[in-house]
């Protein structure tokens, strides 16, 4: 398919035209170019491989559906079909965002944990959407992803693959990323994504891919046979309890080595049980974003920041636990049990994070009168309404401060209520 040179103007389906500036990237299926549209700047991919009106009428429809969420670079306009090919518009990536095969190369780093939990939030909170509308995404790999390291902030990107769940364009995805049943030819779905997106949170949090452990790492050539084998047929999970044939290899994969210890064990249960063969071979009963967000979202309830040396660790359900970064011990004197999000743990400096919303609800500080009082600030714009162990009332304005006691009940909207334990 030919190049498109600067200054070209192309076709859109809606009678419009845009105008080529330069490339910006290409790949496997075309060439990403700057492009310009009624006085706004666009990427413009146009694909160098042939592909079918189906593929074709299938972006065009996507284009109709709108994005499922905020998190998608979405196609916004269609080409029409012109020197030799087509192709479709969509937002320009944000300058502070980094593809994830930087962070997995160790080029981009998350700036806090706190960034990394959020980045795998709204992974989850963006296919979820997505399956919501009745789609499936298909071919969910280490590509797909722009990160903003500071934030944790997603974009997800190369949504042209996304179709009707139960329909297929042609697209099957990458070997390392596919779940066994698209190895062995079937179709893929939303359970084949629900598979990729384990692959994706695991390689996310640990830094190594969950099945290539020392069966990979002794196979003296990865042809398509073996992939098909160390991927689908005979893939083990590299901390299988039951079986231990294809454990992380020393000296190989020294972020999942490091890193498995670190986090909490709520996550570890989670991987275990992801990819168990039960749900490798099962793929409805595998693991929802929904359930992933809830585990998450466990995890973040036990980030806190230690004490002694400043920098994020985990609290564990006991009250004393160690500091992952300094090996101090982090004490928990309060908890706060909410009616829909699981317990967390208040340290100072805690921010208090409910649900899917992003913005604190509170932030845990030390009382600068004594410092063995904690207190909880509002941060939220609305009071919350305080009920104290003896049955009173009182009102906890925006940026006010509420000394942590046992056994008091904070209503901080209608549906979202907590207890101090």
């Amino acid at each position: 398919m030919a190049e498109l040179e600067p200054g070209l103007k192309i076709d859109l389906t809606n009678g419009e035209k845009l105008k080529i500036l330069k490339e910006i990237g290409r790949g496997g299926q075309g060439i990403v170019y700057l492009s310009e549209y009624q006085g706004h700047n666009y990427a413009l991919k146009w694909y160098t491989q042939k592909y079918s009106d189906d593929f074709y009428n299938n972006l065009k429809e996507n284009i109709q559906h709108g994005a499922p969420s905020k998190a998608f670079l979405w196609p916004l306009m269609l080409t029409t079909k012109q020197n030799g090919s087509f192709g479709y518009a969509m937002e320009l990536r944000k300058k502070d965002f980094f593809e994830f095969g930087d962070y997995l190369l160790a080029k981009v780093k998350f700036q806090s944990i706190s960034a990394m939990i959020e980045a795998a939030l709204q992974i989850c909170d963006g296919f979820y959407h997505l399956h919501l509308r009745g789609f499936s995404y298909q071919d969910i790999n280490d590509g797909n992803f722009f990160i903003n390291p500071h934030t944790g902030d997603v974009l997800i990107c190369d949504n042209d693959n996304v179709t009707a769940q139960g329909q297929n364009t042609g697209i099957l995805g990458k070997a390392r990323y596919m779940a066994s049943e698209i190895i062995a030819g079937q179709k893929p779905d939303k359970y084949s994504d629900y598979f990729s997106l384990a692959v994706i949170l695991f390689m996310l949090f640990y830094g190594n891919h969950p099945f290539e452990g020392k069966k990979v790492v002794s196979c003296p050539c990865m042809t398509e046979e073996n992939e098909r084998k160390h991927f689908g047929s005979e893939a083990i999970f590299i901390l299988d309890k039951n079986d231990r044939t294809n454990l992380p290899v020393r000296g190989v994969h020294h972020n999942v080595i490091r890193r498995w210890p670190l986090f909490t064990k709520v996550l570890q249960d989670a991987f275990i049980e992801a990819f168990s063969q039960d749900l490798i071979k099962n793929p409805t009963q595998r693991m929802m974003e929904s359930k992933w967000e809830k585990i998450i979202r466990q995890v973040r309830n036990q980030l806190v920041v230690c004490s002694s040396c400043e920098n994020e660790t985990f609290a564990g359900s006991d009250f004393v636990s160690t500091c992952i970064n300094c090996g101090r011990p982090v004490e928990v004197k309060y908890r706060l049990h909410t009616n829909d999000h699981g317990i967390l743990a208040l340290t100072p400096k805690k921010i208090v994070l409910l649900g899917k919303i992003k913005e604190p609800v509170a932030v845990v500080r030390v009382s600068k009168k004594n410092a063995e009082i904690l207190a909880m600030q509002n941060l939220a714009q609305a009071k919350w309404i305080v009920e104290t162990p003896d049955g009173k009332l009182k009102d906890i304005n925006p940026t006010e401060f509420l000394p942590l006691e046992k056994g008091l009940k904070i209503y901080f909207t209608q549906h979202e209520k907590g207890e101090i334990i």
